[in-house]
C-alpha cells in the first residue's frame, strides 16, 4: 500500500514538472506577461494530477501485484570506495491493460463470454520472467481470477518489459463446420482464440489420455479435418484391434480402410512400408524434398498390440511401425498413435521418441505426463491445473517441428454431427 502511494506521488512529481516545463516553453513564446499564462498553468497542472489520479484509481491492484508479489531487480555498481559494492532495488511497474477481442465474427461467437486481456509490466534494468512463471498461482490468486479458471500465459517482451497474457478456456463447446479450412486443421480453442496448425507441416503424433479424457473426441476431430481436406489424402487406415464401432462408420468412404486384426495391421503396414520406400525412391530420383499427398495411420488403443499372444506377430508389427516412424515423415506416411499409457511395454521407445508431436490429455499416470514436460515446466510454463485435474477435452499440445507447447480445448462432436459429416464428404 506505500508503495502505491509513493510511486503516485513520484509519477504526478514527474508529470507536474512535465507540465510545468511545457507551460515555461509556451510563456517564453507566446505570451508577454507571466501573469497572462497562470490560468494555462493551473489548467495543466490540473489535468496532470487528474490522468494520474484517474489511472492509479483505474489499475490500483495491476499497479501494486509487483511489489505485493516481489517482483523486481538488483542491479550492482560501483561507489566512490568499493567496485560493486551498492545494491539498488528496481521494482517492476505497471504499463497497461489491453482487452483481446476477436477478429472474426466466428471467432467471437465462441469467445465472447471468455474475457481475455493482456497486462504489460517494464523494469528499467531487466525482467525476471521466470520468477513471474513461478508464481503464476499467485498472479491469478490475487488478482482474484483463479476462482473464474483464469490462465495466464508469460511471455518475455524483448530485454525489460514482460505480457502476461489472462485467457479463460470453455469446459465444453460443439463444432461447426464454418471452423474447418482448406490445408489447415482446426485444434481446438487456445490462449489466442483458433488453434490452426498448417497441414504442410504435420508430422507425427502420439496422444495419451485415460479413459474418459477425450481422446476418441480428438481421435474425430482430426478425422473430420482429414476428410475436409482429401484432396491432400490418398489413404486413411483406421485401426482398431478392440473392434469398436467408432472408427468403422468412415469406411464407406472412398480411401479409407478399418482393420480390426492384427494379422490384417501386418499387412498393410508392409504394403505402407513398400508403399514410403518407391515415395522416397521418386522423391530423391526428382529432387523432391517432401510430398504432398498423406497416408494416414490413425491407431486406437496401441496397447492392444503388446496383449496379443503371438510374440513373433508383436515385434514384427512394431518393426514396421518403427520403420515407419524413422522415415515416414518427409513421404507423408504418417501414424497417429492414442493410448491411455505410453511406457516400454506398450510401445517401444524407439516408436515414442520418433512421434514428435504429443498430445496429453488428463492423466495422472507420471510417465504419460513425462512425454510432454516435467510438471514442475508444465506448471510453470503452460497451466497451474493439474493435469489429472483436466476437464474432458482440456489438452496440452505440443508441436513437433516448433516444440511449442499450448494448452488447449477441444470441441465436442457429438454422434449425429459425425454422421453428418460422412454423408456430407461422401
Amino acid at each position: 500500500m506505500i508503495y502505491g502511494f509513493i510511486s503516485y506521488f513520484r509519477n504526478l512529481l514527474i508529470k507536474s514538472f512535465l507540465a510545468l516545463s511545457m507551460w515555461f516553453i509556451m510563456w517564453s513564446f507566446f505570451y508577454d506577461k507571466i501573469e497572462e499564462s497562470v490560468n494555462l498553468l493551473y489548467a495543466m497542472l490540473f489535468m496532470a494530477w487528474l490522468h494520474t489520479t484517474y489511472f492509479y484509481i483505474r489499475y490500483w491492484k495491476y499497479i501494486l501485484l509487483p511489489y505485493s508479489l516481489n517482483f523486481h531487480s538488483i542491479f550492482s555498481h560501483n561507489t566512490l570506495i568499493n567496485v560493486r559494492n551498492r545494491r539498488t532495488l528496481f521494482l517492476d511497474f505497471f504499463r497497461k491493460l489491453k482487452k483481446i477481442e476477436a477478429k472474426r465474427a466466428i471467432e467471437q461467437a465462441y469467445t465472447q463470454n471468455l474475457e481475455r486481456f493482456t497486462l504489460l509490466y517494464q523494469n528499467l534494468t531487466s525482467i525476471d520472467t521466470d520468477n513471474y512463471r513461478k508464481n503464476k498461482e499467485k498472479i491469478v490468486h490475487y488478482l482474484g481470477l483463479i476462482e473464474h479458471g483464469y490462465e495466464v500465459a508469460i511471455h518475455p517482451i524483448r530485454e525489460k518489459n514482460v505480457l502476461l497474457s489472462f485467457y479463460k478456456l470453455p469446459a465444453c463447446y460443439e463444432i461447426d463446420f464454418s471452423l474447418f479450412q482448406t490445408d489447415r486443421l482446426f485444434l481446438g480453442l487456445y490462449e489466442k482464440g483458433f488453434f490452426y496448425r498448417d497441414f504442410e507441416t504435420l508430422d507425427h503424433h502420439l496422444v495419451i489420455g485415460e479413459s474418459g479424457s477425450g481422446k476418441s473426441n480428438f481421435m474425430q476431430l482430426l478425422n473430420i479435418n482429414f476428410l475436409h481436406n482429401k484432396h491432400r489424402i490418398k489413404k486413411i487406415y483406421h485401426i482398431d484391434l478392440k473392434g469398436g464401432v467408432e472408427l468403422k462408420r468412415f469406411e464407406v468412404l472412398p480411401n479409407i480402410e478399418f482393420v480390426s486384426s492384427m494379422q490384417r495391421l501386418e499387412a498393410l503396414l508392409s504394403e505402407v512400408v513398400e508403399d514410403m520406400q518407391q515415395t522416397q525412391q521418386i522423391m530423391l530420383e526428382k529432387g523432391i524434398r517432401t510430398n504432398d499427398q498423406f497416408i494416414l495411420i490413425i491407431f486406437d488403443e496401441f496397447g492392444a498390440i503388446s496383449a496379443y499372444p503371438d510374440k513373433k506377430l508383436r515385434e514384427s508389427i512394431f518393426q514396421k511401425l518403427a520403420l515407419i516412424s524413422m522415415q515416414g515423415r518427409s513421404s507423408k506416411h504418417l501414424l497417429f498413435m492414442f493410448g491411455q499409457k505410453v511406457d516400454t511395454t506398450t510401445l517401444p521407445s524407439n516408436i515414442v521418441n520418433n512421434l514428435q508431436s504429443r498430445v496429453l490429455l488428463k492423466t495422472s499416470n507420471d510417465n504419460n505426463i513425462n512425454i510432454i514436460d516435467l510438471k514442475d515446466n508444465i506448471r510453470e510454463r503452460i497451466t497451474t491445473t493439474e493435469v489429472q485435474d483436466f476437464v474432458k477435452g482440456r489438452a496440452i499440445y505440443k508441436d513437433g517441428l516448433t516444440s511449442d507447447k499450448v494448452l488447449t480445448q477441444f470441441p465436442f462432436i457429438s454422434d449425429s454431427f459425425i454422421s453428418t459429416a460422412i454423408r456430407f464428404y461422401s
